[in-house]
């Protein structure tokens, strides 16, 4: 045993040491452990109640936004709607959708959800941000979701079981600044006037029914005896002065003349327009439509000379009494000639040369015929402006009728919500041929619709510059237009850029809307009729990212003043949405 060697006390004592550490580590370990589960099961619980918070609030966020998109439709439909996208969106471990039919039963799942989910509907105050619940023109929907226990993974060890989690959102219209952009160009007209019908005659009765329309908005003037339907000019001649002496009458048509006579015809000489003559002899009738023959056929008589009965006029031989086709005579014979004409600009002897000499009316018709019809049509075609013809407005001369209409409607549109949109009011031309800012962006609709209601086709100028219209008014939205505010343009044309002068019109039109593209303002663009250019309007929505609707001509002005209303519904109830909180 003594030869045993046993190791130094010293170092047995390090070694008794070492083994008590060893203990000491274990039980700090295990404490250490413990805690760390713990704090990953804080960490998990926490995150858990962020994921559920995150997921609260993005539903109802697209609860808000889903529902103040169909506030138009009102109140109740809004409020399901928001409800319904509630639903959409499960948080957590609740799920609304469980029932395969829960769509059906979306009304009573509302009802039993009440206290957890808060749909209201109102206006926001931008500048308080406040929102204040409104049953009337609600434009805002407020939407608070809660879920009172939501349970912990881990925390439930602790004594903690379930968590509550409240979301709230507030969705809105956007408020919108609208620049309308109208032609009031010549053209504007041109689908009340008798150019419309073509030869075989389409169009006539709606034609004609527009220009009655036109006369009837007139009240209905008299001048003299013109009547609405338009008629030939006859001519009285001398009363006779002896048994032996003719009464004769003469009526000038567009290419013949037709004569009567108390007495039987001999013979009628013609001269027409070109300074030549044509003779017709061996008559025996008292009555004969007489024209040009061979060489004359169908050549304008300006004058005739009428032998009857024992009449001379001594002007060549066998002449009788002559009737001429002169503006005094046709505004004697419709007792024009002690009636002013009604407008500043144009006379009595303008209409009747334009009613001789025009094509249009030739080709409708009535080439020589004197009435409202062709005296309409003539302030329409050649008298259009304000300053020639004050009184057009009146008339629903077409398409600038269906235009004037529709617009004014699209202001009753706008204003179903209240969204606090402004719109204003540009027209082209202007009386520099460019365009002009009739009305900056106001709330005042009545206003809006008033001027618009006031103008006529060419009212300013009778041409067309569409970039002029763009660039006025991406200038009113850069000088007036909210912060705030979604800006956008709406532009309607008839017809094709030609203005202004000396430039490629066209071009211009499109460096003007890429200007208003540059600053983010879809111009949305609106052909209307078979003139339009329909190819620069697309183009002009499509480098704005606008849209362009386009309403072709050869309908019925009745069909294209219903499309037209629905192009500006769709526009008016485009609006935007904006999440406020």
């Amino acid at each position: 045993m003594s030869g045993l060697k046993h190791p130094p006390a010293r170092e047995r004592w390090d070694r008794s040491k070492q083994k008590k550490r060893r203990g000491t580590i274990l039980i700090l370990a295990a404490f250490l452990m413990i805690v760390m589960m713990a704090m990953l099961a804080f960490t998990v619980d926490m995150g858990y109640m962020m994921a559920v918070q995150t997921e609260m609030k993005r539903a109802t966020d697209a609860a808000a936004l889903a529902g103040a998109g169909t506030l138009i439709e009102g109140s109740d439909v809004a409020e399901l709607r928001a409800f319904e996208f509630i639903a959409r969106n499960p948080v957590g471990a609740q799920n609304l959708m469980e029932d395969e039919n829960w769509l059906d039963q979306l009304e009573v799942l509302y009802q039993q959800h009440a206290d957890e989910i808060d749909v209201k509907v109102g206006q926001w105050n931008p500048e308080q941000r406040v929102f204040s619940e409104s049953s009337i023109m609600p434009s805002t929907i407020q939407v608070t979701a809660t879920q009172p226990s939501t349970p912990f993974f881990f925390a439930q060890v602790l004594g903690l079981n379930s968590f509550s989690v409240t979301a709230e959102s507030i969705a809105r219209y956007q408020p919108r600044d609208i620049v309308l952009v109208l032609d009031f160009s010549g053209s504007m007209n041109d689908d009340s006037e008798l150019k419309k019908i073509d030869w075989s005659g389409n169009n006539r009765e709606v034609v004609e029914s527009s220009l009655l329309e036109c006369y009837q908005d007139l009240g209905s003037p008299s001048y003299g005896s013109l009547q609405f339907q338009p008629r030939y000019v006859t001519l009285v001649g001398v009363p006779p002065s002896s048994p032996q002496m003719p009464q004769i009458t003469v009526q000038f048509r567009s290419d013949d003349v037709y004569v009567t006579s108390t007495k039987d015809l001999s013979n009628v000489v013609m001269a027409f327009s070109d300074g030549t003559t044509e003779k017709i002899e061996d008559l025996s009738s008292p009555t004969g439509t007489f024209r040009g023959t061979g060489d004359n056929y169908n050549k304008y008589i300006t004058k005739i000379w009428v032998k009857s009965g024992e009449n001379e006029s001594g002007e060549g031989p066998g002449y009788g009494e002559r009737f001429e086709d002169t503006y005094d005579a046709i505004k004697q014979a419709f007792e024009l000639d002690s009636v002013p004409y009604p407008y500043n600009s144009g006379s009595w002897d303008n209409y009747i040369s334009y009613v001789k000499t025009n094509s249009n009316v030739k080709r409708a018709g009535y080439r020589r015929m004197y009435g409202f019809m062709t005296l309409i049509n003539y302030w329409l075609e050649q008298k259009a402006g304000h300053y020639q013809t004050c009184d057009l407005w009146k008339c629903n001369a077409q398409p600038v009728g269906a235009v004037k209409g529709a617009t004014g409607v699209f202001m009753e549109y706008i204003q179903e919500v209240d969204t606090e949109d402004r719109v204003a009011l540009v027209v082209y031309n202007s009386s520099s041929q460019e365009a002009l800012v009739e009305h900056s962006l106001t709330e005042d609709f009545d206003a809006v619709e008033n001027t618009v209601q006031h103008r006529q086709a060419g009212h300013y100028d009778s041409y067309t510059n569409i970039g002029d219209g763009i660039r006025f008014a991406k200038q009113e939205l850069d000088a007036n237009a909210r912060s705030g505010a979604f800006k956008m343009i709406v532009l309607m044309t008839d017809g094709q850029a030609n203005r202004p002068y000396g430039v490629d019109a066209r071009q211009y039109a499109l460096q003007q809307a890429q200007l208003a593209a540059d600053v983010h303002y879809p111009v949305v663009t609106i052909s209307l009729g078979s003139g339009a250019d329909t190819s620069l309007m697309q183009q002009i929505a499509d480098l704005s990212g606008g849209a362009h609707f386009n309403i072709p001509g050869l309908q019925l002005i009745t069909d294209y003043e219903a499309d037209l209303l629905a192009v500006f519904r769709k526009i008016a109830d485009d609006r935007p949405l904006v999440l406020v909180k």
